[in-house]
Formats: C-alpha cells, structure tokens, sequence
C-alpha cells in the first residue's frame, strides 16, 4: 500500500524565514505576525487516524519547530518510522524551496513525494514542471485524493484519482477534475494533538490559537485571489452546532481561548453565523475568536454586536483602495459607504478592526497611491497592512498583467508580499515598496494612533519583537528585504548539496 507510512510534513524554513503554506494563504510570518497552523495536514492525520485501516502516519511542522530535513530524518530513523508516502503543502514563492528541502527525503526513503496548495490548483502543469522531484500535486482541496491515495496498492493505479496531476516516466498527466471534500460537514476534530500548539502565538495576545474552519468557497471573483480556484465559488458551511462543538473540544481539551475561524468570507451567511453566535452563547465559553469579513455583511448593528457577545475579538476587512473604479476592475464588488458603516459599527460594538489595502493594481498611478494611503487613515480602523498587488499564476490579474505586457517579473519566489512583479504607470519595485513604508510610517506613527494604540503597541513589540523589528527596521531605516532563497542541504543519501529544484 502507497501510504503504509505516511508523512505529513509542513517544509522548513527558507533561510530562516517562517512562511505560511495553508490554504490560500502563502505570506510570510512577518505579514500578520504569526505563521498559521497547519490545518490541512492535521484534518488529514484526523481523517487517516479516523479511517483506522492499520496504516501508520506522521505529522510534523518544521517551521513551528524551526527544524531542518537533517533533523527530521534523525527523529524518523530513531523511530524507525521509514515513509512509503510523503505528502506537504506548498505555495508559488515556497515551491522551488520546499521541494529543494524535501527531495532528500524521497531519495533517502524512496517515499512518493505528493504536493497540495495554491499553485498546485492554479498552474498545475507548469508547477510540476519546476518540481521534477515531485511525484503528483493535487488539484482543488486536497483530502479526499490523499485518502484515496494513501490507499492504493501500488502507483500504477494513480489514474484512479481524478484530482491528481501526476508523472508517468517523462510524461505528465494532468487531472480530470478538480477535487471537493466531500466530508466537510461531518469532518473529524484536526489532529492538534501530534503538533505543539505553544508554538503558534498570537500577536498582541500571544496566546496559542488553533484554526476551526466554518466553510469553504467563495461566490466572488476578485481577480487577485487565488481562493475561489482553490476552493470553488460554491459555498459550503459546518452546522452551528459542529462548530461550537469544535471550539469547546479546544478550550476543553487543551486549554485554548482563541480561536480563528478560517473561512474566506466567515459571515457570509448571515442567518447560519447567528446562529453560531446564539450556540456560543448559549455556552457561555469564555473564549475569543477572530476571522475575514466583508463589510457589506456588516451593515446591520444588531448583528455585529452579537457577534461581540459571541466572543469576536476581530474582523479583517478587505478594503483594498480608495478608487471605487479601481474596485470595480479588480471584480471587488464592495460599495465605499458600506465599507464605513462597518466600521462605524465595529468601532460601537467594541469589535477590533484591521484593513487590508493594495498597493500598485494595473491602473494605479504613484497619486492614486497617496489617496489610497490617504483613505487608510481616514477610515482609521484599529490596524492596517499595505500589500503590493501580487500577480498569481492562473489568476486573472496574472492574465491581464501578462496580455497588457505589465508584468516586469516572472519570478515565482518572489510573488509574495515582499515584492511588486508589475510595472507601468509610473509604477515600479522601488516605487511601490517605498510607498508601502511610508503608508505604515503615516498610519501606525500619528500620535493620535500611539495615544490610542500604546498598550496594543507594547504588547505586540513585547510578544513578536522579531517581527517588529523586521518591519520596522524596513518601515522607519529603509532595510533591505531578506531573499527568502533556498539553502544548500546536504543529500541525505550521498553527501552531495542539494540546490533549487529547478537547478
């Protein structure tokens, strides 16, 4: 059987740099001031310990561990644990890094090395064709197909999973569908158990969180985003009850009081989500939870302050710019006075606020730019964070900055936050990363911000002080960006460095 011994790795860190590889979700810690839990592996180590076929597994996160391959493998020949399969999330900037990392691996056990995440749904042909190591990447939501594979008898039966982009000799076979978890609503509690959970803190807080999911799909079509290709635009939500049900598991069991409610849009659906707020209360836990909203779910006062009883401690916005025509190109459709009535709203129910603008969308101008920083402070939710615009494979944006010859780089380990890939309107790297400091300059140091903002201030600096100085170090002296670059591993089978998979 393929998955006799499983492992379910989450990569190390590249070059000391802690990234996220969950979901849609591929920054760097520094960005939201955690790297989150991986979610998808522990829900995969649940379904497997749940299917109970006798078949051994093992989950590890490298990053939380700040551990290397060369560690792993001396836990793994230890326990005498030798895997038939290994199976790791990735994202486009992590992908050459993370299969530089994990080939080892593969040649030292002869393990089939598969790969799930964003690229994999977005480009998966292109991004097998970076990772010639890899065996298969799995197109859409990853669980059913790794179940189904862990099953098989043997590779040559890989066909039978019609989510799989896989190898066969030369040749790469793409998928036939993409998949669906199909067991979303009855879904096991996540594996929490087999990671240490002290090692994801909150900032601010810095208290352990772990992720409960409350749904899957987006109806939107953002042409910057990466989710609704992952996920699909059909939405699919858990049951109030198998959500409250979760969280008391977390706070019974392990002590937890913050929770993030991981779903692309959690108050989507209004009526369900109240009903969730009425469970929890119902409850009376006394926990906190956090999560992405949109502000046009957020019109009605009565309904954000339950979801204040309820325990929300924070929503994050996306508000993107300040040009409703912008908004309008980038498939954002999100009216500007709505965006204020939401944030009048969670200012009155004491719920905390953070805004998410871009910076350097096809169209923008280095004016546009000020105005958008501009209506960043005047809107003045409690935290904010400026990206530039980050054209990823097999998205629209991606579509549109190669059709209009806007696209000044192609490379993939630097699609992420810490670079801008465009150029056109006056717009280029240097102009757009120097405008993005000065717009976290201009909002995070007004004195009226400080004033308000000291205690929140002093906490995150004395619970992240890497990260604060990271940032700040960029925001305030203009420090240079660390190149997240793949290190030089020894092979683990012959003493040989290992480099970049794509050599």
């Amino acid at each position: 059987m393929i998955g006799a011994r499983t492992l379910l790795v989450n990569p190390p860190r590249i070059g000391g740099i802690a990234f996220t590889r969950q979901g849609r979700c591929q920054e760097r810690e520094e960005v939201l001031g955690t790297t989150k839990p991986p979610f998808t592996l522990a829900l995969v180590a649940a379904l497997l310990r749940a299917r109970g076929a006798g078949e051994e597994f093992k989950l590890v996160d490298l990053t939380a561990r700040d551990a290397s391959v060369a560690d792993l493998v001396t836990e793994l020949d230890r326990e005498g644990f030798r895997p038939t399969l290994i199976v790791f999330p990735s994202t486009t900037p992590t992908l050459d890094a993370d299969v530089s990392a994990l080939a080892p691996l593969k040649a030292r056990y002869g393990a089939r090395l598969v790969c799930f995440g964003p690229h994999a749904s977005t480009v998966p042909a292109e991004s097998m064709a970076r990772a010639p190591e890899v065996d298969a990447m799995l197109v859409g939501e990853p669980e059913d197909a790794i179940l189904q594979l862990s099953a098989l008898g043997s590779w040559d039966e890989i066909d039978a999973i019609a989510s799989a982009t896989y190898r066969r000799g030369a040749q790469v076979v793409p998928a036939r569908a993409h998949g669906t978890f199909r067991g979303l609503a009855e879904a096991p509690y996540p594996a929490w158990d087999l990671l240490d959970l002290s090692q994801y803190a909150l900032p601010l807080v810095n208290a352990p969180y772990v992720i409960v999911e409350t749904s899957r799909g987006c109806p939107y079509a953002c042409d910057f985003c990466v989710a609704p290709i992952h996920q699909g635009h059909k939405f699919r939500e858990k049951s109030a009850k198998a959500l409250v049900d979760e969280i008391e598991h977390g706070y019974r069991t392990y002590g937890l009081t913050f929770f993030y409610l991981w779903g692309d849009t959690v108050t989507l659906n209004v009526k369900t989500f109240s009903a969730f707020c009425d469970e929890l209360i119902a409850r009376q836990l006394p926990i906190q939870w956090f999560g992405n909203a949109r502000a046009d779910n957020l019109q009605d006062l009565v309904f954000v302050q339950r979801l204040k009883q309820a325990g929300c401690w924070m929503l994050a916005l996306g508000i993107e710019t300040e040009s409703e025509e912008t908004r309008k190109d980038m498939m954002k459709r999100l009216d500007g006075q709505k965006i204020r009535i939401a944030l009048k709203h969670m200012r009155t129910a004491g719920v905390r606020s953070f805004g998410f603008f871009i910076l350097g969308y096809p169209g923008d101008t280095p004016a546009s730019l000020t105005k958008t920083v501009d209506y960043a402070i005047d809107l003045d939710p409690d935290f904010a964070n400026f990206y530039p615009a980050v054209p990823y494979p097999g998205t629209e944006l991606y579509a549109k900055a190669k059709r209009d010859g806007l696209l000044a780089s192609d490379d993939w380990s630097r699609m992420e936050y810490s670079y801008y890939l465009l150029k056109g309107n006056g717009l280029d790297e240097p102009t757009v990363m120097r405008a993005i400091n000065t717009a976290k300059r201009r909002f995070y140091l007004r004195p009226a911000y400080l004033a308000r903002h000291a205690g929140d201030v002093a906490r995150l600096a004395k619970s992240k002080w890497k990260v604060v100085w990271h940032v700040g170090s960029r925001v305030v002296f203009g420090a240079p960006v660390a190149h997240a670059a793949p290190t030089m591993e020894s092979d683990l089978t012959g003493g040989r460095p290992l480099a970049s998979s794509r050599g």
